[in-house]
């Protein structure tokens, strides 16, 4: 079994705050997913007028079209719509790992190019949600009845980042001394779009990605000297600025 596939396997530990009435009742599987995902997505709306403390259980599940009495048989409190976006965020990068893997064809280093890709359109589609995130994750960490389901969460996000990496180098294609922190550096490239404020003011996706693919490749340092992707890239962002 790969490391991603690990990875993948369910961990989540229940954080039983919900009454015990709620809790009993039973659940298809399918109207639970389908729940979730109309909860996290109103969450986003909501996130994207308010900050996540001035937002309350009650808004989150009103935008939702959810009784407020009912969003407990979906989440266990207030704090736990930030693992729902978590998980469901790394849910539609984990959904396109096949296609990525595809793309890449057997080259990691065009996988990983295409993965960041993924990961940035993901991030620009949930932008406030996912800076809500960022902000509070480290809060999270620190209280233990949440850092197991905010790692079981990003766990396959960085498994998939660390599977491409560690194969790039098995191949001799892909250059970095310590893997943590070279997952922690594409995670940061990416999130960065985010979580940029006014220093990204004016800057569209387009051009942020370009630079993103430019430092991945080599383009700052090494496009001139043999590196036949960084060509690649440095031709298409000339023909592009051509255009």
């Amino acid at each position: 079994m790969t490391r991603v596939a690990e990875a993948l396997l369910p961990r989540r530990r229940a954080i039983s705050t919900m009454p015990e009435a709620l809790r009993s009742i039973p659940q298809d599987e399918v109207l639970v997913r389908q729940r979730r995902r109309q909860i996290f997505l109103a969450a986003c709306r909501v996130l994207e007028r308010k900050s996540f403390h001035e937002a309350s259980v009650k808004e989150f599940a009103l935008e939702a079209g959810i009784a407020a009495g009912s969003i407990y048989v979906y989440l266990h409190g207030k704090d736990e719509i930030l693992i729902l976006i978590a998980e469901s965020m790394v849910s539609e990068l984990i959904d396109q790992l096949p296609i990525i893997r595809e793309r890449g064809g057997d080259d990691p280093r065009r996988e990983l190019i295409e993965m960041m890709r993924t990961i940035l359109d993901v991030i620009d589609r949930y932008r406030e949600a996912f800076n809500v995130l960022h902000h509070e994750a480290r809060y999270l960490a620190r209280r233990p009845r949440y850092r197991t389901a905010m790692a079981a969460a990003s766990d396959p996000y960085l498994a998939a980042v660390s599977d491409v990496l560690e194969r790039g180098r098995d191949a001799g294609l892909i250059h970095f001394v310590d893997l943590k922190s070279a997952v922690h550096i594409v995670h940061m490239l990416c999130a960065g779009w985010a979580t940029g404020g006014r220093a990204l003011a004016g800057i569209d996706k387009e051009t942020y990605w370009r630079e993103i693919a430019g430092i991945i490749e080599g383009r700052f340092f090494a496009a001139a000297a043999g590196n036949p992707i960084g060509q690649h890239h440095a031709a298409e962002l000339q023909r592009s600025e051509e255009s």
